[in-house]
């Protein structure tokens, strides 16, 4: 059975956050302008027509105060028009063996909170994340040369979480891009900088839609 995209599999406790727990000024101002060109690219929102009606797409900071944290978009939060620091969560602690997550905030995490944590620890380097769904990079992963976690490894899932890094761990290129083929049209890209970060994935579809002329949607 496959799990409906933005399903939560991980146990979590969410705590109110204070005047001190919220993001950065000038990561959420980055974090805000990405978003906004995701959307308009369709690598993260909503569609009726796909994945049941479920928003799809997350980004994430890791938090300049304390790099064993991050801030994540909250769950289902891509498919709203408006985006405020209300809308992230903070991730203070998480374990992939015991499947939980420790958060801040108010609202759910993104149900691919662990996955994210798992970069993060993968490379102290990694500042940013970027979970987008794209039908053309995922469909080309193979011809564009993409790390791929395998068919087996589902959405949401701590397998996907191990997967992810692994491949993070194997491929030494920064920033990167990995397709999940377990999880249709998932993509993650992960770097040093929201602006290159962003700026590779939106290569990458460029690349992709080269060739993908029968796969016009993002």
């Amino acid at each position: 059975m496959t799990t409906a995209e933005g399903a939560i599999q991980f146990r979590y406790t969410l705590d109110p956050p204070g005047d001190a727990d919220l993001v950065d000024n000038v990561l959420f101002a980055q974090m805000a302008a990405w978003r906004i060109i995701l959307r308009q690219l369709g690598l993260v929102g909503r569609d009726p027509k796909r994945y049941d009606g479920y928003a799809y797409g997350n980004l994430s900071v890791r938090d300049c105060t304390d790099a064993r944290r991050f801030f994540v978009t909250a769950s289902q939060t891509g498919g709203e028009p408006d985006f405020g620091p209300s809308h992230l969560v903070r991730i203070d602690r998480w374990d992939c063996q015991r499947f939980s997550v420790c958060a801040t905030g108010s609202a759910p995490p993104s149900s691919e909170s662990i996955t994210h944590g798992m970069l993060y620890a993968a490379d102290p380097a990694i500042l940013w994340v970027m979970h987008v769904h794209s039908t053309a990079i995922w469909r080309a992963a193979p011809r564009l040369g993409l790390p791929v976690t395998d068919q087996t490894v589902s959405y949401g899932s701590a397998a996907m979480a191990n997967a992810v890094a692994a491949l993070l761990r194997q491929h030494r290129q920064r920033p990167l891009a990995i397709a999940t083929l377990g999880h249709e049209d998932g993509v993650f890209a992960s770097g040093a900088s929201a602006s290159g970060t962003g700026a590779m994935l939106v290569q990458t579809l460029a690349d992709a839609l080269g060739d993908d002329r029968d796969q016009p949607r993002a």
